[in-house]
């Protein structure tokens, strides 16, 4: 079982070419076939490193059918039982689904797969903790940190963010679904 995981783990790490929906789908009636099995923490792991790359090779894909072999994998790796993906990962897939299904809108097959994991709210509000030239770093509810570069926002918007920061007071700031734009900003107070 180890060598098979294994084999999955590599594949997925090549880049995306016409072969890796066929690779998807072999994954997933692996997954579907092997539900039953306890896997160990390497294997688990490979499984979910697999899942991440084929995640990772469709995100940023603009043709909702290209997306739609991942978000069905990802729907699959939500179903499975906690001995093929633990709690941290079926965590993980959840937020990846939503990137995939709400942020850029479900395509017809997948709406029809997605099921009630599709209805996860994509967030758009973020605390903004640090402000470092046009590079704003902003927290997620779950407490996960990442960059935005305010370059391409709007210039009042940002110029209104960078005197409140240095003000010091606590902003939150609206983005928009692609984590890009400034759309908002506000304080505490306001």
């Amino acid at each position: 079982m180890e060598d098979r995981v294994q084999q999955f783990h590599v594949d997925a790490q090549r880049p995306r070419d016409t072969k890796t929906p066929k690779e998807i789908e072999r994954l997933r009636k692996f997954l579907f076939k092997n539900q039953e099995y306890r896997f160990t923490e390497r294997e688990q792991s490979h499984l979910f490193s697999a899942v991440q790359a084929h995640y990772a090779a469709h995100a940023d894909l603009p043709d909702e059918s290209a997306r739609e072999p991942a978000l069905m994998l990802i729907d699959d790796a939500l179903k499975m039982p906690f001995t093929v993906f633990t709690t941290s990962h079926k965590k993980t897939f959840l937020k990846w689904h939503a990137k995939l299904s709400c942020e850029q809108g479900l395509g017809k097959a997948a709406a029809a797969n997605a099921g009630p994991a599709a209805l996860v709210p994509l967030q758009l509000e973020y605390q903004v903790i640090d402000l470092n030239g046009n590079i704003i770093s902003c927290m997620t509810d779950e407490g996960d940190e990442f960059t935005v570069d305010m370059a391409s926002s709007d210039a009042d918007l940002a110029g209104q963010l960078r005197s409140k920061f240095e003000e010091g007071a606590a902003i939150t700031v609206t983005l928009d679904p692609g984590r890009k734009l400034l759309k908002t900003v506000r304080t505490e107070d306001s």
